[in-house]
This record gives C-alpha cells, structure tokens and sequence, in this order.
C-alpha cells in the first residue's frame, strides 16, 4: 500500500517528512518513518518529539568523518542541559540515506518512538507535539561518534505536527519508490533520486544508501532543489547551479507524498508552529501577557501590599494593603486563565509550572477571607489569633513560591524558543531583589513590633497594636 507522507520545511533548507503506517495509527505503537534533510555544511540539525527540550525524544544528523555519509545519534535531556546518546532508541537508518549535493539526508525508521524515558507520543492521535533544531554556523561535524560534543543550536521551535497527512500505507522505506508485494507490475509514476553513501545509526545499526547515478548532462540532479512543486511556501533557494531540463518529466520520488501525485508535497499542510527564533505569533503574544501580569501581581503588588503594612504607620494603612492585595488578586487571576489556555493548548497542564501555578491560586484564594478575619478579629481582641497567623503564612509561601515559579516559566518559555536568557537573568535579578527587600521588611515590621511591646505600647501581652497605626507598626511613630 503506498505510504502516505507528511512532508514540511520550516525553513526554505530544513525540511523533515513523516509516514506513521496503518498498523502504528491503528494500534498506537509500532513503527513510524521520518525523514531529515538540511545542508551538509550545518555542523547539524534534529528533530525530537515533546514540546520542549526537557525530556525531548531527539534525532541528531550530521555529516560522517569521510563528510560523504551522515551519522544518527538519538539523544535526549532530562533537563536544561546538553542532551545525552539514548541508548534504548530503536532505530534504523534506511536507504537514500547520506549526503548529495551538499544535501545531508536520514531516513529513519523507528520502532519505539510511541515511549521513551521522558514521555510518551500517541499515535492514533491527531496531532503530536514536536521541536526541531540546528546549527548553522559550526562547518560540517564530520564525525562518525554518536556522543560527540555539538555547539548550542542557532535556530530552533516547537510545533504541532497534524498527523492526518502521515497516517497511512504499509511501506518498509516510504521515502523511496517500491512497488507494492502482491500487487503485480505498474507503470512507474516517478524515478529514483540517486543516493551517495551509507549512513550509521546508534546500535550498530546501518543501511545502504545505493547509488543511482545518472549519466545524462541534461538531467538535474546536481541540484536537489530543482523539480520541487510549486506549492513551497517558501523562497526558492539561491544557492546551486541553474536548473536545466530533466530529461524524464517524471517527479523524483522522494518527492512524491501520495500515489506518484506531487501536487501536495512539501505544503506545509499540518505544520503548527508553537514558538521559535523567529517568533510564536498569537501563542507567544499571549505567553508574554501571562508572564507579564503573574510577575506584576507576585514581584510587584504583593510584596508592596506586605512591605507597606510592615512599615508605613498612617491611619487608613490596613486599607491601602488591602487594596495593593485585591488589585494583585485579580492580576494574577487573569494571568492565570491565559496560563491555563496555553498549558492546556501545548499539552503541558502535567508539567510543573501549571502545577505550581495551581497550588499558588489555591494559597491566594483564601487571603481575602484570613484578610478580613485577622482585621475584625485584631481589632476585637487585640492581638493575633489563629487566622493572623493564616494570613501572614500564607502570604508568605504563595508570595515566594509565585516568584520561583516565575522563574520555573520562564525556563519552560526559553525551552520552547519563547523567552531568552537574558530575560531569565533580569527577571531573576529583579525578583531576588523584591524578596529580599520583602523579606527584610518583615523582620524590620517584627522587631518595632516587639520592641514596642516591651515598651508598654501593647495592651494583652504585646502582640500586636490596634489601628489606626495598622496590625504590625507600633504607636506613635
């Protein structure tokens, strides 16, 4: 059955395909194919599955140590660091597999892509998560090791790929022409691109690109973008000789995504891109509105609420924490929903950033109520009482556990290509600033409060003062 193959360039010289066949579709585990192809002169390009970096499913291709074949090496990340060679990848490189005219090649075929140590892909599904990355810059690597130390990627992203292009047919190499066991002889509906070299996978595995070289001046087959349909979404490649006439009109058949018709090949179709280098569009709008807000309502309202009832002395103080604490509430509900919709539109409501943001919500939900019953009661009995302490601890943890998680964030962001370092470190400077000068605030608030009660200013044993002076500054300052 021919296979049907989803075929995608991010990038007018980075381009990958996918066929998931009718038994994997069907049963959610079994083999899938893919396909990466970028210029030989990159030190090297990936394709991974997950919508991150962190615990990304990842196939790295670069040019052998001869510079004429590729080398695959499936890694992986449990974290924000260089990923590792994973071993338990159960892959095999196929033939067309290599470099010609400046064009490195893998096709892939994969038996466990359905789970590995970091997640899982679901492959009745409608659409999967996915990151692609490389660099450009670093010459080819021309290395035959699959643990080989590469330079940090110059481009990368995550998108949504739509799997109802790749769903279908039963190939054993969709990304090269065969005819169909049992089906008898049928007229040819396009020829084979000729291969250059073979190609190493992890595990010793190996395949043999064979070569079909073409004898014909007047052929283009020097030139692997010529010939390409006319429906690429992107500019047309300087680079390479003018085309010239193939001598077979016939397309090449890894151009062919469906039955020898090439109409559909290399659309685009089913490419949703999440973020990266060159920006996420909506999502990223959004994921900057999120971020923007929860850090105004942790970095900035909250702490000044709590600075001020710790230090100012004013009648009317309470109020004036009350209202930094209400405005700060509804900021961050409102970056809370923007956050639930993106989590939940990535997939990533299980990751620990939603989770925290969770937990957070939950601790700030409560205060206005141990707001309110540490005021009335304060101002009924003249000291602390159980909602005081409600109250304070409660503010203290969300407070702190809000700020970290918006470091947490933008970790996450800068994994899918939708923050910067840069950012991370102003943010981080700027939040570990706010806590200390919070923190310092409330143990400046605690002495005056203790000193006053030793002074006398206190009336039941010295806990605290009654308004208008405010719950933690002492009279007359």
């Amino acid at each position: 059955v021919t296979a049907q193959v989803a075929d995608i360039s991010p990038s007018e010289k980075v381009r990958f395909k996918l066929n998931i066949p009718d038994s994997t579709a069907s049963a959610g585990s079994g083999d899938i194919f893919f396909s990466i192809s970028a210029p030989s002169s990159y030190e090297w390009v990936a394709l991974g599955q997950g919508s991150g970096m962190a615990n990304s499913n990842m196939f790295l291709v670069y040019t052998s140590s001869s510079g004429s074949n590729v080398t695959l090496s499936p890694r992986t990340a449990s974290g924000y660091n260089t990923p590792s060679v994973n071993g338990d990848a159960e892959v095999t490189l196929l033939e067309g597999s290599g470099v010609t005219d400046g064009v490195m090649t893998a096709n892939v075929k994969c038996a466990n892509c359905n789970s590995w140590s970091g997640g899982t892909m679901d492959f009745t599904a409608g659409t999967g998560s996915w990151i692609y990355a490389y660099q450009s810059s670093g010459g080819p690597k021309n290395s035959d090791e699959q643990s080989v130390t590469i330079k940090q990627h110059d481009n990368q992203a995550t998108f949504k790929w739509d799997f109802a292009d790749a769903k279908g047919g039963s190939s054993v190499n969709p990304f090269l022409a065969a005819t169909p066991s049992g089906t008898g002889t049928a007229a040819s509906s396009c020829i084979p691109r000729p291969a250059s070299a073979t190609g190493s996978a992890s595990g010793g595995s190996t395949a043999a690109a064979t070569p079909t070289p073409t004898s014909d001046a007047s052929d283009d087959d020097n030139n692997p973008w010529d010939g390409r349909p006319s429906s690429w979404p992107t500019a047309r490649p300087t680079n390479g000789r003018p085309p010239a006439k193939r001598q077979d009109q016939l397309p090449y058949c890894d151009e062919v995504s469906n039955g020898g018709d090439s109409s559909n090949s290399n659309s685009n179709n089913g490419f949703m891109p999440v973020g990266g280098s060159g920006g996420g569009g909506r999502r990223k709008t959004m994921l900057i509105a999120h971020g923007v807000l929860a850090s105004l309502a942790f970095v900035i309202l909250f702490p000044a609420g709590a600075i001020a009832i710790r230090l100012a002395s004013f009648p009317g103080v309470v109020w004036l924490h009350a209202a930094f604490q209400v405005l700060a509430y509804l900021v961050y509900i409102a970056g809370f929903v923007l956050g639930v919709y993106l989590a939940t539109d990535m997939d990533l409501l299980d990751h620990y950033h939603p989770i925290i943001g969770i937990v957070v919500l939950i601790l700030v939900f409560f205060q206005p109520l141990t707001g309110w019953l540490h005021h009335n009661l304060f101002k009924k009995y003249s000291h602390r009482t159980m909602w005081s302490y409600a109250h304070i601890w409660l503010g203290r943890i969300a407070v702190t556990l809000g700020i970290i998680n918006g470091g947490l964030g933008l970790k996450l962001a800068d994994s899918m290509i939708m923050s910067s370092q840069g950012g991370i470190i102003v943010y981080g400077v700027i939040a570990g600033l706010v806590w200390l000068a919070w923190v310092a605030a409330m143990v400046v608030g605690e002495v005056r409060r203790k000193r006053a009660s030793a002074n006398g200013a206190t009336k039941l044993s010295g806990t605290d003062v009654t308004p208008p002076n405010g719950h933690y500054a002492p009279k007359g300052q």
